[in-house]
């Protein structure tokens, strides 16, 4: 409450400075003077987006400041340059070099689309929060604009940007990206009939659909858009935010039993995955309430899956077992560990939804406790599975828990775990990451979770495998460091 109190009172010239962003008149420019960069500096530019990907910006601007500075006629190396900087979270001195860009090299779309995401990026996050390194930095007023001015002015010129795409090039993206924008400034009709001609194209349909509702709703159009929504609920009955939006509506009209029904079958098929046999039913609803909230101590909790496991219903069990794993509303207290052994009891029949769990977006706790079961039942599609999400533990924001996957991928096969293991830190062994911030410092601080399990391992073992990959006599002696 003080600082809201501070900002009230403070000068109102210190907070209300308005942003002013360049616009072009795209049609103007030259369409002929698209110079590529040629393939060795392509491949010199590579590095720098390499190196975004691995949450490392200030590196990505050493490379790209360095080929802008020797190699600045062709558009790729304004592009990259100007992104590494906004990626690093110099956001205005992105913005410029694009703009030089273009004014250079006339209407690439590359060099336009990029521009556009960018602005798109700082309306969405506005004037206190940026994305630098995979991780949200937030600074009070850092930059010192009216919020929803400072939003709207990087929204309209998102707008004139795509605007262009869209119409020169007749892209479907573009076409749903202007259309949104145009609802995010109110502008619904517009809005609508741009997304009116998306819902027939099968990528886009689906939203389409449902961002005309949204219209439809903001415009107190609220019998079309129920009209709108109940179109989609035909093929997507388990779409949460479908029921959301009639909740909303429902409210609108003052109904508020069926508000309430929808919007508990909001949260019923927000929580439940997709692939669950576990149809909506107040009982089902209890259910997810049961064991989605702390109402209900983790004894009485596990008494009641033991209760289920006794029912003799494999799959019922199975599915609430997952519900429980996908909650991730029980850690810690047991509960979720009860779920795991279950599963690994059961074995073989609940490999499938396991694997399907795996590949939705759940906490890095839950993705260890589904690599505990695939390791147990050793299915071949949960160990592809394992495989593929294991390089991405090396990236992964300082503020999230790196799952414990590699132990269990040696636990599933010894040797292949620690071949998959040992190919994937190579390339880290021989990373220096370098950073302007101290935060940057901790990139990859949950890399140790690959060589933690390794401890374990003889080391003979370890450099026969080792050689087998062509491990250098350095890099081993790093791996033994690492693993000390």
């Amino acid at each position: 409450m003080k600082i809201l109190i501070i900002l009230i009172i403070l000068p109102i010239l210190v907070f209300s400075q308005k942003l002013k962003r360049n616009t072009f008149e795209y049609e103007k420019l030259t369409t002929e003077n698209f110079i590529e960069c040629d393939e060795s500096i392509k491949r010199e530019l590579e590095a720098s987006f390499i190196a975004i990907q691995e949450n490392n910006s200030a590196e990505a601007v050493k490379i790209a400041k360095k080929m802008y500075d020797n190699n600045n006629d062709c558009f790729q190396v304004y592009e990259t340059y100007s992104y590494s900087l906004f990626r690093n979270g110099k956001w205005f001195e992105g913005i410029e070099i694009i703009e030089n860009g273009i004014q250079k090299f006339g209407s690439v779309p590359e060099l336009i689309k990029r521009k556009s995401e960018m602005s798109l990026e700082m309306a969405q996050l506005g004037t206190g929060q940026k994305n630098i390194d995979g991780s949200s930095v937030y600074k009070a007023n850092s930059l010192k604009y009216d919020e929803e001015q400072f939003k709207e002015e990087n929204l309209k010129s998102a707008l004139v940007d795509l605007h262009y795409l869209m119409t020169k090039y007749k892209g479907s993206e573009e076409t749903f990206y202007v259309a949104k924008i145009q609802q995010l400034l109110k502008q619904y009709d517009e809005s609508t009939v741009l997304f009116k001609t998306l819902t027939d194209h099968e990528d886009y349909k689906y939203g389409a659909v449902f961002n005309i509702a949204e219209n439809y709703i903001a415009q107190n159009k609220l019998n079309d858009a129920e009209t709108e929504l109940n179109k989609l609920l035909v093929n997507n009955n388990k779409e949460g935010m479908i029921y959301d939006k009639l909740a909303e509506i429902y409210a609108l009209k003052n109904d508020e039993d069926k508000a309430t029904k929808f919007k508990n079958m909001a949260i019923y098929f927000d929580n439940v995955p997709y692939f669950s046999d576990l149809e909506y039913s107040e009982d089902n609803f209890e259910l997810l309430k049961f064991f989605g909230t702390n109402e209900n101590k983790s004894d009485q909790k596990i008494k009641k899956l033991n209760n289920i496991v006794n029912q003799n219903n494999p799959n019922f069990t199975i599915d609430v077992c997952l519900l429980i794993l996908k909650l991730h509303a029980n850690h810690g207290n047991g509960v979720e560990e009860k779920a795991t052994e279950i599963l690994i009891q059961i074995g073989k029949p609940s490999i499938e939804k396991v694997n399907k769990l795996f590949q939705l977006d759940v906490s890095t706790c839950t993705i260890t406790n589904l690599a505990d079961i695939m390791a147990t039942v050793k299915d071949e599609d949960s160990w592809e599975l394992m495989k593929q999400y294991l390089p991405h533990i090396a990236n992964l924001p300082m503020t999230m828990i790196p799952p414990n996957l590699p132990e269990k991928m040696i636990k599933f096969d010894e040797e292949k775990g620690i071949k998959e293991i040992l190919f994937v830190v190579k390339p880290l062994l021989n990373s220096k990451k370098e950073s302007d911030s101290p935060m940057g410092e901790l990139g990859g601080f949950g890399q140790y979770v690959y060589y933690s399990p390794l401890k374990k391992i003889n080391l003979t073992k370890l450099r026969k495998i080792a050689t087998e990959l062509n491990y250098s006599d350095k890099e081993f002696k790093l791996l033994e460091e690492k693993i000390e």
